[in-house]
């Protein structure tokens, strides 16, 4: 079994490495049980034999890990918002999403110090009270790591710190009082 590690940097670089070593797999699945601290300070170092690679966390955009092996029991997954990247092809395809009972679906596209954007469709139920569905509009710039699956299989990690806006459509429908109501130009 191969797995594939995307660094992707806020100098809007990705940097590519392989692994397909069995128990350097296991170390990297073990050490995703602490990736709510990826992002907190420590630099993150990819080695080989041939070179190694430190990589400071404020400089990393998204960190992505594709791979066939199930990671949702290594990572953090909130059981509320379902976020899956879309590939190109996906992103071109017009979208209409929006509440469908409690579900709703969104496409969300996140932006990136230096330029880094991911698009993803965004799957949940949605909150009863509208204080919690507020604080998860507001919260994900304070979150220490947001997940998401890969079209592929896999699993990738932002950095909220890097992260600049994201654009939710269709539009939230319940804002905070202190939104401005404005039309994109």
């Amino acid at each position: 079994m191969a797995v594939s590690i995307t660094v992707i940097t806020t100098a809007n670089r990705a940097r590519r490495f392989t692994q397909t070593d069995e128990a350097s797999i296991a170390q990297l699945l073990e050490s995703l049980k602490r990736s709510a601290q990826l992002f907190s300070g420590k630099p993150l170092i990819v080695g080989s034999a041939g070179q190694t690679e430190v990589f400071a966390t404020s400089s990393i955009a998204c960190i992505e890990i594709e791979t066939r092996l199930d990671l949702t029991e290594h990572v953090a997954i909130p059981p509320n918002l379902k976020l899956t990247a879309l590939t190109p092809e996906q992103s071109a395809e017009p979208f209409s999403g929006g509440l469908q009972g409690d579900h709703f679906t969104a496409r969300i596209e996140f932006f990136f110090a230096g330029g880094h954007a991911l698009v993803t469709l965004a799957e949940g139920v949605r909150k009863a009270a509208l204080a919690e569905r507020l604080m998860n509009l507001t919260s994900l710039f304070e979150r220490p790591m947001v997940s998401y699956r890969l079209p592929h299989g896999g699993i990738g990690l932002m950095n909220p710190h890097a992260m600049t806006r994201f654009t939710i459509t269709p539009g939230a429908p319940d804002l905070p009082s202190d939104a401005w109501l404005a039309e994109p130009a």
